[in-house]
């Protein structure tokens, strides 16, 4: 028969500690699984993740300032005609004013940008816009510098603009002024012609890829309509 094993006092507490050691150790392993298990579900509500570095914020979205410049352009366009003899003649910022305030009230705008609805605020940096080298007569452009006022200044609204450039269809009321600037020739003899067979041959006579003069071209019965209706009321013309 096997004798038992005999353990003396020093070795049953070596075995114990390191039986302690050992169990320690499973222990401190589970402990840092718990510990991993629980803070993969709650870490966001005790150690919330550091915000985002993002670069400056922009005073007005781009979307936002390309939405004011379209409703802008609608409504300067529709008051072209007068508006934009008004604009001409002006020798000061008054003047240029005055003729904004004319416009405002007898075509009045819907959901218009700030500029709309505080024209004297605005008076400098539309002086200043018109006399830039940058209006060149076009409601569009005029459209653009002013759709980012106040948060904007007029050369960052325009440059902002001028990247997207305006896709809808022109008024109507600013057809006559367009071909004026673009096609003054071609503006001239359509004056005194007044058969759709005769706007066709005029318009034939310009080679050009312009999509407003191409849609007169394709709708000579409608264009001299098109252009009476823009056609400035003022003296002195």
């Amino acid at each position: 028969m096997r004798k038992k094993r005999f353990i003396s006092a020093n070795s049953e507490d070596d075995f114990s500690l390191q039986r302690a050691k050992e169990m320690l150790i499973e222990l401190r392993e589970r402990v840092a699984w718990l510990e991993g298990e629980v803070f993969s579900i709650t870490s966001h509500q005790f150690f919330p993740a550091p915000p985002k570095r993002m670069g400056r914020r922009p005073k007005i979205e781009t979307q936002v300032l390309l939405n004011r410049r379209n409703r802008l352009t609608t409504w300067l366009e529709q008051n072209w005609p007068n508006l934009s003899i008004a604009l001409r003649r002006a020798r000061n910022s008054s003047q240029a004013l005055a003729g904004l305030i004319a416009a405002k009230e007898g075509v009045p705008g819907a959901l218009q940008p700030p500029f709309y609805h505080q024209l004297e605020r605005h008076e400098a940096a539309l002086w200043q816009f018109l006399r830039s080298g940058r209006y060149h007569g076009n409601p569009r452009n005029l459209a653009a510098a002013m759709a980012g006022l106040p948060e904007l200044s007029w050369k960052r609204s325009f440059d902002i603009c001028s990247k997207h450039p305006h896709k809808g269809g022109l008024a109507l009321q600013a057809y006559w002024d367009y071909m004026r600037r673009n096609f003054p020739d071609r503006l001239r003899e359509l004056a005194e012609v007044r058969t759709p067979e005769q706007v066709k041959m005029i318009l034939a006579r310009s080679r050009t890829n312009d999509p407003i003069y191409l849609h007169l071209k394709e709708h000579p019965d409608e264009a001299l309509e098109w252009l009476k209706a823009g056609k400035p009321s003022l003296l002195g013309l």
